[in-house]
């Protein structure tokens, strides 16, 4: 699996379809700092969406980067249409916490905060950003090519969904009832929690975190299951 990864990694680099996601929300996040003082888990609860996005954006990226022919031959290789999904998805966990680190550490060095941000606040935006991400990358998983053959579709439903799923507090007063908190992505209750953080219980803030966990292990899990009895040679 680690050479799996290193060749998804090399192929990935090589493409440069990575600059677009990674400068995106790099800038952001250099724009959003560059005004000094900042409050610490609001400022933490707004890059947290924005690297929601991004990771929505790698992760299409990423999944579509490969030929069809390359990616056929790759899975031919390793005989296993299972295996292949399960590394390019971890590969794409690895890249999330790469820029989940970057982003929670770089303000804190920077020293645009009001106050010492501590261990506790670190810690739960270092979780929150990456729930955040992976929120993301399940969305990217059922939009790429080999499932969404019409790069117009996928770009527009990812749209849709990532709108939604970041006014789903909105949505949920139009639409009564369980429906908007199970069918959207946890979005707006990890954002929520992370910016009220500091009044609210810690439980609370967990209790939204493992809302979110639950949420990318489902779609994730079924992603693998699925992938494994798709026939490729048909759909890409």
């Amino acid at each position: 699996m680690k050479g799996l990864i290193g060749y998804f990694l090399h192929s990935y680099t090589v493409s440069q379809r990575f600059f677009g996601p990674v400068a995106g929300i790099m800038i952001t996040v250099l724009i959003l700092y560059s005004y000094k003082p900042n409050p610490v888990m609001s400022s933490y609860s707004a890059t947290a969406v924005f690297l929601f996005v991004a990771c929505a954006w790698l992760g299409l990226s990423f999944l579509n980067h490969e030929q069809a022919v390359q990616k056929q031959v790759v899975i031919v290789q390793l005989r296993s249409a299972r295996r292949y999904s399960i590394g390019s998805l971890l590969t794409l966990i690895l890249l999330t916490l790469l820029l989940d680190v970057i982003i929670v550490i770089y303000p804190v060095l920077a020293g645009s905060f009001q106050e010492p941000a501590g261990l506790q606040r670190i810690l739960l935006s270092l979780a929150g950003h990456a729930l955040m991400g992976l929120l993301g990358i399940t969305l990217s998983l059922y939009l790429q090519s080999s499932w969404v053959p019409r790069a117009g579709y996928a770009a527009g439903m990812m749209l849709i969904l990532l709108i939604l799923s970041i006014s789903a507090g909105k949505v949920a007063e139009v639409v009564p009832g369980p429906v908007v908190s199970i069918l959207l992505p946890p979005v707006y209750p990890v954002m929520d929690r992370m910016m009220n953080a500091e009044t609210l219980p810690v439980s609370s803030v967990l209790g939204a975190y493992a809302h979110a966990l639950a949420y990318i292990i489902l779609l994730a899990g079924f992603y693998i299951y699925r992938s494994g009895r798709m026939d490729y040679s048909k759909t890409i």
